[in-house]
């Protein structure tokens, strides 16, 4: 089907946001080739745009004909399902998609990369255990919230002393063995952080985490994080 009506459709909350260089390039493409038609918009039949939004916009700028597909069923779980494959949706699109769609987990990890402006990856690393892979957010897996997190969020941005309190490695190697130590050793850990020169590798900084504390330690006193 085609139209040119293009008050017809409507957008999903739910959907990632509009990329404005997108749909540029996408109307350069459409100048030269038109609306390619193995590509519709597809739509429900209420005319929510399930997947298309980006060609829609393009077409509509240059007031030439949408050609778009009514599809059944639940659009959001075909709206995920259609993204999964491409790559132009990132984490964070799906982590907002469901978020948006008010689970619990994903609004907390969203609420927490907007409160300490880490990175979705550090975000991600912090709050998420391993076992959950960037497969499962996909999906929209369910997890718990590291009960960490916040504290170890807030001892890597008070490390204003080094230069690289922000990296990622750092911050995986904090939160490796946040939870092994007790208040004093944070504190002189983080007090002697700046003899410590940036590391490619989060071992390499939980050794120097070790040799820090175990500065002046013998025997049982020594600790082992790594």
């Amino acid at each position: 089907m085609t139209t040119k009506d293009y008050g017809k459709f409507t957008f999903s909350e739910n959907n990632r946001e509009i990329k404005h260089g997108s749909v540029e390039k996408l109307k350069c493409s459409m100048k030269e080739h038109g609306f390619i038609a193995g590509r519709p918009v597809l739509v429900t039949k209420d005319g929510v745009v399930v997947d298309g939004q980006h060609r829609l916009l393009a077409a509509k700028d240059l007031k030439i004909d949408v050609h778009y597909e009514i599809i059944d069923g639940d659009y959001m779980k075909k709206m995920i399902e259609l993204n999964s494959t491409q790559t132009n949706w990132t984490l964070t699109d799906y982590i907002k998609s469901y978020a948006s769609l008010n689970v619990d987990c994903y609004r907390k990890l969203l609420k927490f990369q907007g409160k300490y402006n880490l990175g979705m990856s550090v975000t991600i690393a912090l709050c998420i255990d391993n076992k959950i892979k960037t497969s499962d957010i996909r999906l929209g897996k369910l997890f718990v919230m590291n009960p960490y997190a916040e504290d170890i969020a807030e001892f890597v941005l008070n490390c204003t002393q080094i230069p690289y309190n922000k990296d990622y490695k750092f911050i995986q190697a904090v939160n490796n063995v946040y939870k092994k130590l007790n208040r004093a050793q944070l504190s002189k850990l983080k007090t002697n952080l700046i003899s410590v020169p940036q590391l490619s590798k989060s071992a390499d900084y939980v050794i120097a985490f070790e040799n820090i504390l175990n500065k002046g330690k013998h025997g049982q006193n020594r600790v082992k994080l790594s």
